[in-house]
């Protein structure tokens, strides 16, 4: 029997890198979204998950309205590796109305199309809850996908073994890397219910049961949201805690449990948005993750970093959202306490590739050399804010190349503001 629980108790972190580190988080960007979110907005008053295709991003947005029927959706940011923010185009991708007063909305893009799941934690009604499909490109609905479900393009809680109520969505990569599928997690059920990506059928379900003593006791249903390494074990974030499930098989854990690796017995249990997004990097294995103590004058505002493996993690580092940007200047430290995430790779502009078309050639060459002695951002390739030799001296050693990063990509939300911050993940050995 494997013991997993209390590795982890108070986290105390210290700067962005440790000393030892391998991996470092190297702040670009840090956008205010405040205009797009606000009250009564088409997408919702608050920023809720972000998910990335390579090159653009999908922002779902909640209501914090008390009202079981608000305007929620997805906004989409096009061309956001670029690094001129100001070419960056803002779509209001989808709207629909769906229950208000905190009930969550997370999203997953794949292959093309957006999951899509509003209202969660909200009562078993299409009117207020459920989760979709939608065409990533043109905000269609996908009416026919969980075509024999109990309404047709939509999955209720009640399709998940009659559950009360869904918490969030996301994608299981499928045991060893195999047959990927949308994982949905459900408020007080330990399971994670699993449904194909292009039907929405159901898969079967996962036993995962959160036991805090790793023994099958001390059992807790919390469900607040899941990440997957990309062999499939689960990670867990339920209210306080996180837990490890060891996958074994396409439809199985070890034990048909999961057990407490973190412990935040002060935090706080029953609070939404407690987000965890499992990275992997050329250089190491990272947990990425929020705390939310429910004390407004204690709040923890700032995002954890863990690294390790399978049960075995430590802390790494902390984001607190003030780092430097290339151009020396320092945004504000976050100020509020939800959070969330999520990563991949894309083209790297820093080394040159400023036309984001996966090689760096003539066309790069020739967009710097005619804005030579400009602030032109779209071909300030170290963003220092003059086009200069530096940058040229950058495109010239890389040409040829096919520069590509890793980013990570936060969204730090409150009522009142909502905040996109991009890292470029720099590890050792590349893709």
């Amino acid at each position: 029997m494997k013991r997993y629980h209390g590795l982890l108790g108070v986290v105390v972190l210290g700067a962005l890198m440790s000393a030892s580190a391998q991996v470092s988080f190297t702040h670009i960007k840090s956008v205010d979204l405040s205009t797009y979110f606000p009250n009564g907005g088409q997408q919702g008053n608050l920023a809720s998950d972000v998910a990335f295709d390579g090159s653009n991003l999908y922002i779902a947005g909640m209501s914090t309205a008390n009202s079981t029927a608000e305007s929620v959706g997805v906004l989409k940011i096009s061309n956001v590796l670029s690094l001129d923010v100001n070419s960056w185009t803002y779509t209001p991708l989808i709207t629909l109305t769906q229950a208000g007063q905190s009930r969550s909305s997370y999203i997953v893009y794949r292959d093309g199309f957006i999951y899509l799941g509003t209202g969660l934690g909200a009562a078993d009604d299409p009117a207020q809850t459920g989760i979709r499909k939608f065409d990533a490109a043109t905000g269609t609905q996908i009416s026919t996908w969980n075509s024999s479900g109990t309404v047709p393009g939509v999955v209720l809680p009640r399709d998940l073994s009659n559950s009360s109520r869904a918490e969030c969505i996301e994608t299981d990569p499928g045991y060893q890397g195999n047959n990927p599928s949308l994982a949905v997690l459900a408020r007080a059920r330990g399971i994670i219910f699993r449904r194909d990506f292009a039907s929405g059928a159901a898969l079967p379900n996962i036993l995962s049961i959160p036991s805090r003593d790793c023994l099958g006791g001390q059992q807790t249903t919390g469900m607040r949201d899941i990440t997957f390494s990309p062999e499939g074990d689960a990670y867990l974030r339920v209210d306080n805690s996180i837990f490890y499930a060891q996958r074994t098989a396409a439809n199985s854990v070890q034990d048909g449990r999961a057990c407490r690796i973190f412990n935040f017995d002060s935090d706080t249990q029953s609070q939404v948005l407690i987000n965890i997004h499992y990275l992997r990097t050329s250089s190491g294995d990272y947990l990425i993750y929020n705390r939310r103590t429910g004390d407004a004058n204690n709040r923890i505002n700032k995002v954890f970093v863990a690294s390790g493996s399978g049960a075995t993690w430590t802390p790494y580092a902390e984001i607190l959202g003030n780092e430097p940007l290339p151009n020396g200047s320092t945004p504000a430290a976050y100020a509020f306490d939800i959070f969330n995430f999520t990563s991949g790779f894309g083209p790297d502009p820093s080394k040159g590739d400023v036309n984001l078309d996966g090689i760096v050639d003539d066309a790069d060459l020739l967009a710097l050399l005619f804005e030579f002695g400009s602030s032109n951002a779209a071909v300030d390739v170290n963003s220092d804010g003059v086009v200069d030799d530096a940058d040229l001296l950058t495109v010239l050693f890389n040409f040829g190349s096919n520069p590509r990063a890793q980013y990570l990509f936060i969204v730090h939300s409150s009522i009142d503001t909502d905040r996109l911050d991009i890292y470029r993940v720099d590890a050792g050995g590349g893709e």
